[in-house]
């Protein structure tokens, strides 16, 4: 009776051991998830910064850009840039009119 008793309470103990390394084994998968997602978390944290600023410069180069663009395209520009190419306001203007006869008839 008593080897019964005995058996029974090892058994006892040893799954509740086996639980305890389960629980354990648990909690510590766990606790290095934890871990490593914080450390993602605070990584993803830099690198949407650094996109927030790269997205500043870059805003900012394109109204320099397009600044440049409409003083490239004024209509002073384009006549002070027109006479360095030897482009010249022509004095005379001639002007092609159709004439009023047709060239062929159709029969």
């Amino acid at each position: 009776m008593r080897r019964r008793n005995l058996t029974k309470q090892a058994k006892t103990i040893n799954k509740e051991g086996v639980v305890r390394y389960i629980l354990f084994g648990t909690l510590a998968v766990l606790a290095v998830t934890s871990i490593f997602m914080t450390v993602e978390t605070a990584t993803s944290g830099v690198e949407i910064s650094n996109l927030r600023q790269k997205e500043s410069e870059l805003a900012m180069e394109k109204r320099n850009l397009e600044g440049i663009l409409v003083k490239s395209l004024s209509v002073n520009n384009l006549e002070e840039s027109s006479g360095q190419l030897g482009y010249i306001k022509p004095s005379v203007m001639v002007y092609v009119q159709e004439s009023q006869e047709a060239m062929a008839k159709l029969p």
